[in-house]
């Protein structure tokens, strides 16, 4: 049976937080990891903003690739605002580049995070979300697609290079806060004609 790719539900919740876990390099897990209050650990941060009828990280911006009913992949992507709006003082100085690049696409369709588990990757599925992106994105009238990579990642740059995006800015990204390995945040756009 060949795969299907459906809007995400709050059911789809745990394979959310997974593809955002694989997707951030574990950088936003660590991230509500620090944002956690008194009594309540990383993970319920994160299942509480996934399960959140709105925000950049609600299950309503899901999407789900599953085959033979196993959840093999996901992603989380929807429209910028026309009009870009400065972050927040509550924005990690580390995501102050990242905020600043995705002010330059703005009403684009924004793929925040995409992901295949392991045991699904190299048979094209990463591709047909991204396909099913560029038809979420045609069919909302958005003039292109953006997403951002960290520029160590150069398999991720490479595919998404291989799918039409074209590198359109750079900014510093120190994650190292949240384990992770400093680096440069690339700004990818694939327009629509």
């Amino acid at each position: 049976m060949p795969p299907i790719i459906r809007k995400a539900t709050p059911d789809d919740a745990t394979l959310l937080m997974r593809v955002i876990d694989m997707a951030s390099d574990g950088v936003i897990p660590a991230l509500w990891d620090e944002m956690a209050p008194e009594g309540m650990d990383g993970a319920a941060v994160g299942l509480a903003l996934v399960t959140a009828e709105d925000g950049d990280f609600s299950y309503r911006n899901g999407t789900v690739l599953e085959e033979d009913g196993a959840a093999l992949g996901g992603m989380i992507a929807y429209r910028l605002p026309p009009t870009p709006h400065p972050a927040g003082p509550d924005v990690p100085e580390a995501f102050a580049g990242v905020e600043e690049l995705a002010m330059l696409v703005p009403d684009h369709w924004y793929i925040n995070v995409v992901a295949i588990v392991p045991e699904g990757r190299g048979r094209g599925l990463g591709t047909a979300l991204l396909d099913d992106a560029e038809a979420q994105a045609r069919h909302s009238g958005a003039p292109g697609l953006a997403l951002i990579v960290a520029a160590s990642n150069t398999g991720a740059v490479r595919a998404y290079d291989r799918t039409g995006y074209r590198e359109r800015a750079r900014r510093p990204f120190d994650a190292s806060m949240f384990g992770a390995q400093p680096t440069e945040a690339v700004l990818m756009v694939k327009q629509l004609s």
